[in-house]
């Protein structure tokens, strides 16, 4: 199927990603089947995808026509997967990060589906080959990984199963423009993808300086917001949810590498239910759901802000070395998925000697391999 041979597009699931990810959808002007399990939940995100949308019109980033359209049946609202896909071109799974309702969903899609559909999987950790296991046709399934809130973040990762054809991919891609956004490829199925699968080594590290070296969470996100990110990476945890980021550690422990378990200061939080904003409490105390006030005075000079680009940068050549991707789609994918530099960019303004030479010192300081430099980090191929 190619692009312009797209009409209708199939959502399931309504929640938090589904309706940003029809929004975009019917805002590109296709026809859109939203689906979830109950019609409460159905009305619910198409009342959503009808707030943004007037909130976008007002600030004229949406033409006016493209809500009328969606009110007048453009956007329609099903219940039943079979009925929801049986005419479409193109569906977008997008329900909970669990492989038994992944698995129910997916079956059924695929079993209602046309013989031309592609189907499509959002999830941010879940090995796309694997799922592809639960269509009838994995050529035609593939990784399409949108970054929350959907209609605002500007990233989105296309992945490969195994199995997935090149006109699949072509047309992933393409759809992604279509919709507004800025995408990265992943050719291979690798666990965490690209954008993930860069920052969690930046976790280790900093958990490792809070464990071993006695480095508080506070200093870390003063330090990081110094070198400009607009959150520091201890408070995104605590806003991301710790819980969700465990679970992001359990399943690259399983599948990446006994070095990305959950770090102990992680798992004592856990423990005390203190999973962050949405408990109240995580590294920092969240009253009333405001931001914690971290003052950029509190960067001690313990903590090197550098060395937190330099595991991102490492861990994007070893992607690039396994054919994953391009090292120009690693920055990409960290500035719009995270809103951080590009992690090779970065290493660019340091000499590659000093670049590897600081990589094998905290490997060795840590104990920890991941940190270890690649071939490319150690011969400067970057550049």
């Amino acid at each position: 199927m190619k692009l312009q041979d797209l009409k209708t597009v199939a959502v399931i699931g309504a929640g938090d990603m589904g309706h940003g990810i029809a929004q975009l959808a019917v805002m590109a002007g296709y026809d859109v089947n939203l689906c979830d399990i109950k019609a409460e939940f159905v009305e619910r995100g198409m009342s959503r995808i009808f707030a943004s949308m007037e909130k976008l019109v007002s600030k004229g980033r949406c033409p006016a026509e493209a809500l009328e359209r969606a009110r007048n049946g453009a956007l329609k609202p099903f219940t039943d997967t079979a009925e929801a896909v049986k005419n479409a071109d193109f569906i977008i799974e997008v329900v909970a990060e669990k492989v038994s309702v992944k698995e129910s969903v997916l079956r059924a899609a695929s079993e209602a589906a046309r013989e031309d559909a592609i189907i499509a999987t959002n999830t941010s950790t879940m090995s796309i080959t694997m799922l592809s296991n639960f269509v009838k046709k994995p050529e035609r399934f593939i990784g399409t990984h949108y970054f929350n809130p959907a209609v605002l973040m500007k990233l989105v990762e296309v992945i490969n199963g195994d199995k997935t054809a090149e006109e699949t991919s072509r047309f992933a891609l393409d759809y992604a423009q279509k919709v507004g956004k800025i995408s990265v490829y992943a050719k291979k199925d690798t666990p965490g993808f690209i954008a993930n699968r860069i920052f969690y080594p930046a976790h280790i590290y900093n958990c490792a300086c809070i464990e071993k070296d006695g480095v508080t969470p506070e200093d870390i996100d003063a330090s990081m917001m110094n070198a400009g990110l607009k959150m520091g990476p201890m408070e995104l945890i605590d806003y991301t949810g710790v819980d969700i980021t465990a679970s992001c550690f359990d399943y690259y422990c399983e599948h990446l590498s006994k070095e990305f378990c959950v770090p102990k200061v992680l798992a004592d939080l856990l423990a005390q239910g203190k999973l962050g904003k949405k408990s109240g409490e995580g590294f920092y105390k969240w009253v009333d759901g405001a931001r914690p006030a971290i003052s950029k005075e509190a960067a001690t000079g313990r903590y090197n802000s550098d060395l937190f680009f330099y595991v991102q940068a490492n861990e994007a050549t070893k992607l690039y070395e396994e054919g994953v991707c391009s090292l120009e789609d690693c920055d990409k994918a960290m500035k719009y998925g995270y809103n951080t530099p590009g992690p090779i960019e970065y290493i660019r303004n340091h000499a590659a000697e000093d670049v590897a030479k600081a990589l094998a010192e905290i490997s060795e300081h840590f104990g920890i391999e991941v940190f270890k430099p690649t071939k490319t980090i150690s011969s400067g191929d970057y550049k």
